[in-house]
């Protein structure tokens, strides 16, 4: 078994949300909430609502020094339109995604239309205009489909897509090859955990129903914000991860890399 990791972009910069949505009282009410039942202390209450020391909400840099540190060949999903808590716009997105690039790992779209096909052309074509690929997937934030989404992603263009969440193989659709999500972050950590022994337990089980099921590739889905101290069980949680995959000798690789296994058959 192979392991894919990828990561869903929803924030940039903390500008993004002011004057134009409720993101920022609703982190912050969310936030003391959690201070308030005991969940996370003053600190971490004021490191997470840290709107006024430090303009990021993305810790992209930090969480690629991590994977080069380890040899990962991550992919980070980006919107192309604001939507559903995202803010930022593809032209704040593209300076962003050229550095995920250069930088040697992979980027795709964070799908915001998932039934109209209009607005799924729309969202590949601008992609495909900032990022300069030709080639490149999917994944719809919140992971939002319907019956008919996979179709019309594979008549869209998509290379691949990354939206279902099961333990399963890739399996074509179209053109187009589905890598279901194997764990993702927010479904292993809740935000009522105050250790992660919940969140091994659970990733455990999918890793161990993977191995059962001699699936080919595994995905893991980390929102790179996580990354950050003031989102502790998150960010250990994804470290952690990696390590234990490392342990198990589990090789690690791309979309694209098992893309052309899949062809080939070698999988």
């Amino acid at each position: 078994m192979k392991i894919i990791v990828s990561h869903d972009v929803d924030h940039l910069y903390w500008s993004e949300h002011v004057w134009k949505d409720l993101y920022i009282p609703k982190l912050w009410i969310r936030s003391l909430k959690l201070m308030l039942t005991g969940v996370i202390n003053r600190k971490t209450f004021l490191s997470r609502i840290n709107c006024w020391t430090d303009s990021r909400i993305n810790r992209l840099d930090e969480l690629m020094a991590f994977e080069k540190s380890m040899n990962i060949p991550a992919t980070y999903f980006f919107v192309m339109r604001p939507g559903l808590g995202v803010a930022y716009k593809a032209s704040q997105a593209a300076p962003v995604i050229e550095k995920i690039l250069q930088q040697g790992f992979g980027a795709g779209v964070h799908g915001m239309a998932y039934n109209d096909m209009a607005d799924m052309k729309e969202e590949y074509d601008r992609f495909k205009k900032i990022s300069g690929l030709d080639n490149f997937g999917i994944r719809m934030h919140y992971l939002r489909n319907d019956t008919g989404t996979l179709n019309k992603l594979s008549q869209t263009g998509y290379l691949f897509d990354s939206t279902g969440y099961d333990i399963i193989d890739p399996y074509r659709v179209g053109n187009m090859i589905e890598f279901p999500i194997g764990v993702m972050d927010v479904y292993s950590v809740r935000p009522g955990h105050k250790t992660m022994d919940i969140a091994k337990a659970y990733t455990i089980e999918k890793l161990e129903e993977a191995a059962k099921k001699n699936i080919s590739f595994f995905t893991i889905n980390f929102h790179d914000m996580l990354y950050d101290p003031s989102y502790a069980l998150y960010m250990d949680w994804f470290t952690w991860i990696i390590g234990l995959c490392k342990e198990k000798g589990y090789e690690f690789t791309s979309f694209e890399k098992a893309i052309a296994a899949y062809e080939s058959r070698k999988v």
